[in-house]
């Protein structure tokens, strides 16, 4: 394990190539503008009284941790991407037997936002062909290596999902010891306006959020998996300070951030320490096979962050290696209480707020690609 080291040194990454400029998602973590009508399903959202929050019991007293910065390997027979998923889904259980081998046995291991399909720069179609369902095949292969070490894997991917036909997802995915799937979170929300012409399509809580609590109820939109090994969120949400308060606020103790083309070490330094949580930030590493962009686009600086923003250990390269750290849990539960907000100051604000970017908008409309995309939000705008 590193020593501690203050975050400097940020790096050009893909998403400001994509021009990468959005604000927080204030509304959108706390429910605002939300019906008389939801006051009773609020009740059920898991935050407590006194400062305190729901847990199970921990494996042990100290998780041993393994960020794995791995290289991004694009598929590029879309209409025939099996055997090249395959392989990326081998390379990452190869990855498993080698973090559990000279480290020494892990309780989690994690990888970046793409390790199964790698970047897809097309449309709505083409992705879908390779998104995966989870549990599935992909999921099952992973879980035999996480049943083999008893250990936690987690990593981000493109999803279908049959509740949600035409819909594509980017997930943030938990595998348990026991090789099932612990937790399977859609990304909160999208940050709207790349770049002029181009936005994202995928499918965000947000995007459909009135269906998603009706289907999954209003703690699901968002989620906590709490393990033996810590209270977790692998939801893929950069940038978003406002959401991962509220995650905080509901007891979350351990942020699983599955990147992919750079991320921002000072924001997430700033998450960790303002809310007093574990940040664990997987990667990509140096990745040649990338369609559209450099093999260096935002590589390197995997990194696992403490409760007091500082980093604990990070990668020396943008090459593929292990980053890792032992997390002493039952010590940090002993004094961490969830967020102090002054909340009677911020609700008259935050109530009045009207987004420019609402939500819903892609509940009755998927769009086709990135400029469709564009085009469909612009015209959804508040301001």
């Amino acid at each position: 394990m590193s020593k501690e080291e203050p975050v400097s040194d940020r790096r050009v990454n893909r998403r400001e190539l994509l021009g990468a400029a959005a604000l927080g998602a204030a509304a959108a973590s706390l429910g605002v503008g939300a019906a008389p009508a939801r006051a009773a399903a609020d009740a059920k959202v898991g935050v407590h009284v006194g400062g305190k929050y729901e847990q199970v019991p921990l494996r042990r007293d100290a998780v041993r941790v393994t960020a794995v910065q791995s290289n991004m390997r694009s598929v590029r027979d879309n209409k025939n991407p099996a055997r090249e998923m395959k392989a990326n889904v081998d390379h990452m259980c190869e990855l498993i037997d080698a973090a559990n081998g000279f480290p020494g046995p892990q309780d989690l291991v994690g990888f970046h936002e793409q390790p199964i399909m790698g970047w897809q720069p097309g449309n709505l179609e083409e992705a879908l062909r390779v998104a995966i369902e989870v549990p599935g095949p992909e999921t099952e292969a992973l879980g035999r290596k996480a049943k083999q070490y008893g250990c936690y894997v987690t990593f981000g991917t493109y999803a279908r999902d049959k509740d949600w036909p035409g819909h594509l997802l980017l997930n943030g995915v938990l595998i348990g010891p026991d090789g099932s799937v612990v937790a399977n979170h859609w990304k909160t929300n999208n940050m709207r306006g790349f770049k002029p012409g181009w936005d994202i399509f995928t499918t965000s809580i947000y995007d459909v959020l009135d269906r998603y609590r009706e289907m999954y109820g209003e703690d699901a939109v968002l989620p906590i998996a709490r393990t033996d090994i810590g209270n977790i969120s692998c939801s893929i949400t950069p940038g978003q300070p406002d959401v991962m308060r509220a995650h905080a606020m509901k007891g979350m103790e351990m942020r699983l951030s599955s990147s992919s083309g750079g991320y921002n070490l000072e924001d997430t330094a700033v998450i960790s320490g303002h809310n007093r949580i574990w940040t664990v930030v997987c990667n990509q590493s140096l990745s040649p096979a990338q369609p559209g962009f450099p093999e260096f686009s935002g590589s390197g600086d995997t990194a696992i962050f403490g409760p007091n923003g500082r980093i604990v250990a990070r990668a020396r390269s943008i090459h593929e290696e292990f980053v890792t750290t032992v997390i002493p849990m039952a010590e940090f539960r002993r004094t961490r209480v969830i967020p102090d907000v002054p909340m009677e100051m911020l609700l008259p604000v935050y109530t009045r707020y009207v987004p420019r970017n609402g939500p819903n908008s892609q509940a009755d409309y998927v769009p086709k690609n990135s400029e469709d995309a564009s085009q469909h939000f612009i015209k959804r705008r508040n301001w």
